[in-house]
């Protein structure tokens, strides 16, 4: 089994303000497809676990009738408040993380868990879930990525540089190991065993500006890691970039995919 990475409770704590322009939206085809997937209707409860500055459950709040978010960063969830300001007054946003689940906080329809997971003792949380989560419910796990065979000229030498920088961060390198278990892997000897993928792909424009800020939304490339490097690395994202752009600006091809785990006897 693996071993769960240490929780550090505020190990986004100076990347939470750069995360909503630094981070590939999800695609609202996605969220869209989940929802009726899981049949969200009016009166069910969401959970947004580890929910980050909110957009999983500012983009599902319309889907049901209200809605906790819980984060163990104070920053993540000031960023989530002001997002979900005035358009998401049925979310409910609480300091805490995946040890806080238990019963006393009900049950919900639908759990979402954006990129977010692999922080987590995996086995844990699915198991504290199970007691909340009702019997026709689901978890679901959301993620982007770059489409890395896109015929992309910057898109490798991009990524080569995140990944020079990157080394330093045991955490990164645990998830990279041979040890470490793929999420279908961990969700298959969970009680949420039946799986259902859903994925969107499409071109987006980027800005350079938003592309080369990017890295300021990851932990293992945070001022705290690497000190004056992170300058380093800004200015040359920004050199491989401004070479390849048009009016500050080029194409993306990014993965919207959500992993939708069941209770083997609730599958239709």
């Amino acid at each position: 089994m693996t071993a769960p990475i240490p929780f550090v409770p505020d190990r986004f704590k100076s990347n939470a303000a750069h995360y909503l322009a630094g981070r590939p939206a999800y695609s609202p085809q996605l969220i869209r497809r989940v929802a009726q997937s899981c049949e969200l209707r009016g009166t069910h409860r969401l959970l947004d676990l580890g929910c980050g500055p909110g957009q999983l459950s500012l983009a599902l709040s319309s889907w049901v009738g209200s809605g906790l978010a819980l984060d163990p960063e104070s920053e993540m969830l000031r960023v989530a408040a002001g997002l979900g300001a005035g358009i998401a007054p049925n979310i409910e946003y609480r300091e805490g993380s995946s040890y806080d689940l238990s019963p006393s906080l009900g049950r919900f329809r639908l759990a979402v868990i954006g990129r977010a997971f692999h922080w987590m003792d995996r086995p844990d949380t699915l198991a504290r879930l199970d007691a909340l989560i009702e019997p026709e419910g689901a978890v679901a796990l959301f993620s982007t990525a770059q489409v890395t065979d896109a015929p992309i000229a910057w898109l490798a030498p991009y990524h080569a540089l995140l990944e020079e920088y990157a080394q330093s961060d045991p955490a990164r390198m645990q998830r990279k190991s041979d040890d470490w278990e793929s999420h279908d892997a961990v969700l298959a000897k969970s009680p949420f065993a039946a799986l259902e993928r859903v994925s969107i792909v499409e071109t987006r424009r980027v800005s350079v500006d938003s592309l080369s800020m990017r890295p300021l939304s990851m932990s293992s490339l945070s001022r705290e890691r690497l000190g004056d490097g992170l300058d380093e690395l800004l200015m040359r994202i920004r050199q491989l970039l401004d070479a390849h752009a048009t009016d500050g600006w080029v194409d993306e091809r990014i993965e919207s995919t959500a992993l939708i785990a069941r209770r083997p006897a609730a599958r239709g």
